[in-house]
């Protein structure tokens, strides 16, 4: 009885909590805007500077254009790409995205965001996990965004959210956080199956890499500096423990969030100066600052105002004495 009455209440105490939190969750905000930019214009990069000659290259015997089976056709690439080609696609799929990464009317341009990463994720001839991450974080996307009645995702919420859709918001939040901070788990723990990650020297050989390589003219700095063992496998390890960080950061208080999207941005920032992969360096920081949406802030007390005055109407009567 008494393990029944416990249980009884921490369910109580947890939906107390569940429902406080969901009562002041709001993911109108700026973050949100800033996050799904982000996103948009790494998807955008991969567009405008990659030709769609390239983008649809025939790789080990796959015949020329998009891959267009199944629920792929649903591309816009595989649109008539036999009579009219790749390029009007291509631009069509910039335009989508250029007006997403604007922060216009996020409720309307959504779904068209979020079919033009489809197409992007399907029909190239070789997708990174950039593309694929992308596709699944503007997925969880759609219902922040169709709770989302701003006519731009950069100026603050004037009305309050529909409380169906505000659930079906949170839940899509919460989702976005499991999947991300699983996507840093799962990297951190594999690369420990790696003997190059285990024993320290991973990024030696990545520094160093003919594809992938860190460029001129930071080439010579890295190379020295990795040629000490302290400084690689510092470098290395320490890839690895941001990432498990960065895990557990996102699924923790909104503080923490935030130190998890500072260290999402140096460890994809020294990526991308080191390594390039700018597009999956973009989605992953775009993915965390919606990941770390603060909460709304209660309004600050007033302080209590001084009682008005009274004002006295009738005063007492007073007789003169005669002289």
């Amino acid at each position: 009885m008494r393990l029944a009455l416990a249980l009884e209440a921490a369910l109580n105490r947890a939906a107390g909590a569940l429902d406080r939190r969901l009562s002041r969750f709001d993911a109108r905000n700026r973050w949100f805007g800033v996050g799904r930019t982000v996103l948009c214009l790494a998807e955008l990069s991969v567009l405008l500077f990659t030709p769609a000659k390239a983008l649809l290259v025939p790789v080990l015997g796959i015949s020329d254009g998009p891959k267009c089976g199944s629920v792929q056709a649903l591309s816009a690439f595989c649109l008539g790409h036999h009579a009219i080609g790749a390029e009007y696609p291509r631009w069509l799929l910039v335009l989508v995205l250029a007006v997403a990464a604007s922060g216009y009317r996020p409720r309307w341009t959504v779904l068209p965001q979020l079919w033009a990463v489809y197409s992007i994720a399907t029909s190239i001839s070789v997708p990174d996990g950039g593309e694929s991450i992308a596709l699944i974080v503007s997925l969880l996307m759609v219902p922040l965004a169709i709770a989302d009645d701003r006519p731009w995702h950069w100026r603050p919420a004037t009305t309050a959210p529909a409380p169906d859709l505000r659930v079906l918001a949170f839940a899509a939040f919460c989702a976005l956080r499991l999947q991300v901070a699983y996507i840093y788990l799962d990297t951190a723990i594999s690369k420990f199956g790696v003997a190059d990650w285990a024993n320290g020297t991973a990024e030696y050989y990545f520094l160093r890499d003919n594809m992938f390589g860190v460029a001129h003219p930071l080439s010579g700095m890295f190379y020295a500096l990795s040629r000490n063992t302290l400084v690689v496998v510092g470098m290395t390890w320490g890839a690895l423990v941001m990432e498990l960080a960065i895990a557990v950061c996102v699924l923790s208080s909104e503080r923490w969030r935030k130190v998890g999207l500072a260290l999402d941005i140096a460890l994809h920032g020294m990526i991308i100066m080191t390594m390039g992969l700018w597009s999956f360096g973009l989605v992953m920081i775009g993915a965390s600052i919606i990941t770390a949406t603060p909460g709304p802030r209660r309004p600050a007390a007033h302080p209590a105002e001084p009682p008005a005055l009274a004002v006295v109407t009738d005063l007492p009567k007073t007789t003169v004495p005669a002289h």
